[in-house]
């Protein structure tokens, strides 16, 4: 299914404003580091913290968890018993970067509108780290928590731009290993494709304010360490989507992975895999996590595939 976001017809004030800014404080500068200055500027990004913002504490309750040395949490609602619905959801940052308070208010969000559970691992990230030691944390947490749950039946994989992207691999290899699937896969913005070779991108990188295929590429050579960055392990876009859960995608035409994802659409297709792909005009990277109408609209629609 193609939906090309006919629920709003006019790009809002908010948004372009937003891109405005992005313009004026030269946001895509960032992905256009390699080397060094790359790492450099990845190090300095890393010391915001990735801790969930005080505020939040007062709103949902929060639990810190820790397996073989790496952090997750746990998220549910304050005032009233969760429902049965949990969301095991992996952020995103181009592998390279911690949690953002975006994130956090989000998923705060999410678990208002759902009265649900939302599980979230900080797994690994590179360079230290590639995506042997990555995907080897996230899927035996899934493991653990699945298997710890009353309802594993209504457990939910969502996950944001890298995140998307590891989200997907996650689901694939369940299915490599003959696991249960999620009740469902909802991605928003998901890297599908670390090589970023599609000729596709040149055309939508001119109207992406966020994103630079330069800076992009070498974080996800520092992902996929000696592995091929088009091995499926890495790349999902290259996997194998038979018997998979129902997929969800949300993406902007101003983002220049809707090049890869709009691939993945079509080669879902080919093996007889429907997906639900939801693209919105003029929006940019990871939309539904901000706050325009835009992303409002994107939010009840994330509610009411979550409720069924």
């Amino acid at each position: 299914m193609m939906d090309t976001g006919e629920t709003y017809t006019k790009e809002s004030v908010k948004s372009r404003g937003f891109k405005l800014l992005l313009k004026l404080s030269r946001s895509r500068k960032f992905w256009e580091k390699s080397g060094e200055d790359l790492i450099k500027a990845i190090n300095k990004r890393r010391m915001l913290s990735d801790e969930p913002p005080k505020k939040l504490y007062k709103k949902i309750k929060i639990k810190k968890g820790e397996m073989n040395g790496n952090v997750y949490y746990e998220l549910q609602p304050r005032q009233a018993h969760a429902s049965d619905k949990s969301i095991f959801y992996v952020h995103g940052g181009a592998y390279v970067y911690r949690i953002s308070r975006l994130h956090w208010n989000f998923l705060a969000k999410l678990v208002d509108e759902l009265n649900c559970t939302i599980i979230l691992p900080l797994y690994p990230l590179a360079p230290e780290h590639t995506y042997q030691e990555t995907l080897t944390f996230i899927h035996d947490l899934y493991l653990e928590k699945i298997n710890s749950m009353k309802n594993p039946e209504n457990l939910i994989i969502m996950g944001d731009s890298a995140g998307g992207g590891l989200a997907l691999v996650l689901a694939q290899l369940l299915k490599e290993k003959q696991l249960e699937q999620p009740e469902q896969i909802i991605l928003i913005s998901p890297w599908l494709d670390l090589s970023l070779t599609n000729p596709e991108i040149a055309a939508i990188e001119k109207n992406d304010p966020f994103l630079v295929r330069q800076g992009l590429m070498e974080a996800g050579k520092m992902y996929a360490g000696t592995t091929d960055t088009k091995h499926p392990k890495v790349s999902p876009l290259y996997g194998n989507f038979h018997g998979l859960a129902a997929i969800t995608i949300f993406m902007g035409t101003h983002d220049i992975l809707a090049a890869d994802a709009r691939r993945f659409v079509a080669a879902a297709k080919e093996q007889g895999v429907s997906v639900n792909y939801m693209e919105a005009p003029k929006m940019v990277h990871i939309y539904p996590i901000y706050n325009f109408p835009e992303s409002r609209i994107a939010l009840r629609e994330i509610v009411e595939r979550v409720k069924g």
